[in-house]
């Protein structure tokens, strides 16, 4: 009975401890320890992070801590000049206008100024501040080229560009441009496992 009575004035909302200890109705030395226990906690204080981790976690290409990164793609779409990054679910989570290659239709032949259409794997991001186009010498890749693995093909990318009037458009010899603070954001959200999907001109040109 002194057990039941305990037990009820544990838990009753209306009652403190002070008033369940007495000395008719004494709880267990272990159920008083237990109670007293949670006596003078306080609300647990996360401190706010400083501005550099603010900066972190506002990146695009940000992940919660503790997870694994997941790869993130691309798409380009060239009939309507425009490069989207999305996840591995298809949401899309950044887009920018693009130069795509002057000539519409698959890729045949080195040299024919149209771009390969398909899905293609990374060779690589390289710095391309200071490379120059074989006509040329012009440094004319911005500061980095996301470098795409074409079989029968080489050199086809994803890079910024000293026209920037000319994004978007129709005018490089295959590669993408994109405007140089946008490329800068790109080559941060890819890895080595990412894939670049160029999507196919409805209509191709005749050479």
């Amino acid at each position: 009975m002194k057990l039941l009575l305990s037990l009820l004035c544990l838990f009753s909302p209306t009652l403190t401890l002070a008033d369940t200890i007495d000395e008719e109705y004494e709880l267990s030395p272990q159920v008083t320890a237990l109670v007293m226990g949670y006596k003078g906690t306080s609300t647990p204080c996360i401190p706010d992070p400083d501005e550099e981790q603010w900066t972190i976690l506002d990146s695009p290409s940000s992940s919660a801590p503790g997870r694994m990164r997941l790869p993130k793609h691309i798409v380009v779409d060239k009939p309507h000049t425009r490069l989207y990054v999305i996840n591995m679910f298809g949401d899309t989570l950044c887009r920018y206008r693009v130069c795509a290659s002057l000539k519409r239709g698959q890729k045949q032949k080195m040299d024919d100024w149209r771009t390969p259409e398909g899905t293609f794997g990374l060779m690589g991001v390289y710095n391309s501040t200071d490379w120059t186009y074989k006509d040329t010498q012009d440094k004319c890749y911005g500061p980095y080229f996301v470098s795409l693995i074409t079989p029968r093909f080489w050199g086809i990318g994803i890079h910024g560009t000293n026209s920037p009037y000319s994004v978007p458009g129709r005018r490089s010899h295959g590669c993408m441009r994109m405007h140089n603070e946008d490329i800068l954001i790109v080559r941060q959200m890819v890895d080595k496992d990412s894939k670049v999907t160029i999507l196919p001109d409805p209509v191709p040109d005749v050479d």
